[in-house]
């Protein structure tokens, strides 16, 4: 990456509308691409759609996932299948909702047996999460945790 771009401020725009009559709306999500919102069930919704707290997941786990693969690039590590889930636990509390926890729960497909390889796998695992910066941005507010698993 160029310093020009290291030290360039970015800017990302997400258009959205909503519609307080049917209780649901879109989100823009880049390209052509959209998303439908609508209030989760959990919270009396009854319409299909994400919402900001699954949003809010899955913009950690894709930068977690794209940071994973520059890890395993610049290690040299080859490009091993991952999935990957995350999990929020959401809290209401006297100050209204709050992120009481959020797991990131990578599985790693087609890594032996090795011990070191999975050392050395469990390793770009940690700096991926650690350097991922929407980890970053949510960390000092919300418990994060890395639960990583291996599968052949």
């Amino acid at each position: 990456m160029s310093s020009e771009v290291q030290h360039r401020t970015l800017v990302f725009e997400v258009h959205g509308r909503w519609s307080a009559e049917s209780q649901t709306g879109e989100m823009g999500l880049g390209g052509a691409q959209t998303a439908a919102i609508a209030v989760p069930e959990a919270f009396g919704g009854t319409r299909p759609g994400t919402n900001p707290e699954e949003l809010l997941l899955a913009s950690a786990l894709s930068c977690y996932l794209m940071t994973l693969a520059r890890v395993w690039t610049r290690r040299g590590l080859g490009a091993p299948r991952v999935e990957a889930t995350i999990v929020g636990e959401v809290r209401r509390t006297a100050e209204g909702l709050h992120f009481e926890r959020i797991r990131l729960r990578p599985v790693v497909h087609g890594v032996g047996a090795d011990l070191e390889d999975r050392r050395r796998m469990e390793d770009a695992l940690r700096e991926a999460e650690e350097t991922c910066f929407i980890a970053r941005t949510l960390r000092p507010v919300i418990p994060y945790a890395l639960e990583p698993r291996f599968a052949e």
